[in-house]
């Protein structure tokens, strides 16, 4: 019978155990991942340009040193190529993009000038379901009470530390074991297939306390909820079902007297500061709102972590043999190759940027991803380098709205790479180099990161 595991965060230093029963689960799970599921987010949307897909850096780092900090968009394009605007829902207003380092620090911590309410035009009609805002979309003083709620209390420091030992590094650890059987077997797998994706599934899943056995059904409803660029009804569809999944999970652990198991659920349950708490309705949709929150970025980060380190093998074998280097390498892939490579925010006030003028009401979209590229910030900006000075990168944004998520990201991504180097030594990429690349605008990945068994292996 399937282990129990509603307990996993509750009892400090119990591990997620993958039985055979719940093994097998996962690896039908994962053979049934539907391509589209791992293909970049965008790369159904007809108005992109596809060379602006497979490299922004190149043409809006051009397009920073020709025109500036700042650019205009017009006729659906930036510059000369093709660039949906995936964030606005008026676009009779004037849309900018943002891609120097410092201009976006101040567009992200100016308040009184861009704020958070209605940047994420069509987006939010397609992500939510009723007139609960979350709290990427408030701002003022009601924000502040949300995130005092969520950082000091909901994803407290024992609760990460906790659900890193319990969850992250068990399902990271059998992952990795599940590649090394397939190799033992001469085959090759998928980073994305076999490991990112269902690295999240499985650890946000807990986090929000889907049950095991339900974990293919999440995964299904997943990949429509993320589908909105290719299809919009199906998306919106899948969000009103998850909605449901998780309304029914809260009714009935109320119902039972059940709100103590240590995950998400119960935390905000019994969450209050200065006489705030959360609604039901809210805890819901804040469960619901970690699948593009939690899931979307971090596992296509996780990909990419696994696809920089698997373009720059010398690297990954220093790491091998020092895993000191694990936090830098993590930053450095996430500075380098960002997932979410796209936030925005709309102007309050008319305001001057880098020197262009901003009238009140135009949507701004921060490109984070090229920024982390700004030549003025690091030497040799498209080298990914682990040995390279740390400077902060802009992947998780800064100041009040700095993403909420970055705190269960990160021990993701390092746990990831931590089983990388310690149960996988001695894998490497099993195609050519220029055979893979990442796509996508508003989210980056690859679409597969095909590894294999390197017999040679000297550590």
């Amino acid at each position: 019978m399937m282990n129990d595991h509603r307990t996993i965060l509750t009892n400090s230093g119990e591990r997620l155990v993958f039985d055979d029963t719940l093994a097998a689960l996962l690896d039908r799970t994962i053979k049934a991942i539907p391509e589209t599921q791992l293909a970049s987010a965008d790369d159904w949307v007809p108005t992109l340009d596809p060379e602006v897909s497979r490299d922004p850096f190149t043409y809006f780092g051009k397009l920073r040193e020709d025109i500036g900090d700042v650019i205009p968009y017009a006729d659906g394009k930036f510059g000369n190529r093709a660039v949906y605007s995936p964030f606005v829902s008026n676009p009779d207003t004037p849309i900018f993009a943002v891609l120097g380092y410092d201009a976006i620090k101040q567009m992200v911590t100016d308040s009184e000038h861009f704020r958070n309410a209605g940047a994420y035009g069509e987006h939010t009609k397609v992500q939510l379901t009723n007139a609960i805002t979350t709290v990427n979309e408030l701002d003022g003083a009601e924000h502040k009470v949300i995130r005092n709620l969520f950082d000091r209390q909901v994803f407290a420091k024992h609760f990460r530390s906790d659900f890193t030992k319990s969850v992250i590094m068990p399902a990271a650890e059998h992952l990795c074991d599940r590649i090394r059987g397939k190799f033992d077997r001469g085959e090759e797998a998928d980073l994305n297939r076999d490991f990112a994706l269902p690295l999240l599934y499985i650890t946000i899943g807990v986090v929000v306390g889907v049950p095991m056995e339900r974990i293919g059904e999440f995964v299904e409803m997943g990949d429509a909820a993320f589908g909105g660029a290719r299809d919009p009804q199906a998306a919106m569809t899948a969000i009103g079902k998850l909605t449901e999944f998780f309304s029914e999970q809260y009714e009935q652990r109320r119902a039972a007297d059940d709100l103590d198991r240590g995950d998400l659920m119960s935390a905000m349950s019994k969450a209050s500061h200065d006489g705030r708490e959360f609604s039901a309705e809210e805890i819901v949709i804040y469960c619901r709102f970690l699948l593009p929150g939690g899931i979307e970025t971090t596992w296509r980060q996780t990909a990419n972590l696994g696809y920089a380190m698997m373009l720059h093998p010398e690297q990954f074998r220093e790491i091998v043999e020092d895993h000191i280097l694990i936090p830098n390498a993590v930053e450095e892939s996430i500075r380098w190759q960002a997932s979410g490579f796209v936030v925005p925010r709309m102007s309050a006030k008319d305001v001057m940027l880098a020197g262009t003028y901003i009238p009140a009401g135009s949507s701004m979209m921060g490109i984070f991803g090229v920024a982390n590229r700004d030549p003025r910030i690091w030497d040799n900006p498209d080298v990914f380098d682990i040995h390279r000075k740390r400077i902060a990168h802009l992947t998780f944004s800064i100041g009040k709205h700095a993403c909420m998520g970055q705190i269960l990201a990160r021990p993701i991504v390092t746990e990831a790479l931590r089983a990388f180097v310690t149960k996988l030594p001695d894998m490497e990429l099993a195609c050519n180099a220029e055979d893979i690349g990442t796509s996508g605008f508003q989210i980056r990945c690859p679409s597969s990161v095909p590894v294999r068994h390197r017999p040679t292996a000297s550590y």
